[in-house]
């Protein structure tokens, strides 16, 4: 604590280390993600439709619906964006059965090409903090943290289809 502002960064209250990793976690988040808003919007982007972006670059052919899971977002939010962003003529829907595919375009997909090295660097640059050997680990600790909350996601749907059956 510096004589300027004699808060901590964490709250005294919150000592439990879940608490106070959550909140280290949504302050790295949050500084990543006006970085990389800063990057897409030279390209006349918002952050979410470089989210976009990427995950159509990274798995060409996803449906709405599996790309809405993946941006934990809602479908309707994600049919609002692929509009505007068809309107542009950065990706393009095309319709299977009821599902609609979603691909980038040529545009898109030089966005894609010029924009990731750069997120890529962005991401290892705000990582050199720790050693390659920490990060791994970091890396770990949170995959095993990702698969046990989905885990657990799975399981709170499954006892409500069972409670709300179709």
């Amino acid at each position: 604590m510096d004589k300027k502002n004699p808060c901590p960064p964490i709250p005294i209250r919150s000592r439990h280390p879940a608490v106070r990793a959550w909140i280290y976690l949504r302050r790295i988040t949050y500084r990543t993600e006006r970085e990389s808003a800063a990057h897409a919007y030279e390209y006349g982007l918002t952050f979410a439709q470089l989210d976009v972006i990427f995950h159509l670059g990274n798995c060409p052919g996803i449906t709405q619906q599996e790309l809405a899971e993946r941006m934990l977002v809602t479908p309707g939010n994600v049919t609002q964006l692929l509009q505007r962003m068809e309107h542009v003529g950065l990706i393009r829907r095309v319709p299977e059965g009821r599902a609609k595919r979603l691909y980038l375009t040529q545009k898109g997909q030089e966005y894609c090409d010029q924009l990731l090295p750069r997120q890529e660097q962005l991401h290892i640059k705000q990582f050199s903090g720790l050693t390659l050997e920490e990060q791994e680990q970091l890396l770990r600790l949170l995959m095993k943290l990702d698969r046990a909350q989905r885990r657990k996601v799975r399981a709170s749907r499954k006892a409500q289809e069972h409670v709300y059956p179709e």
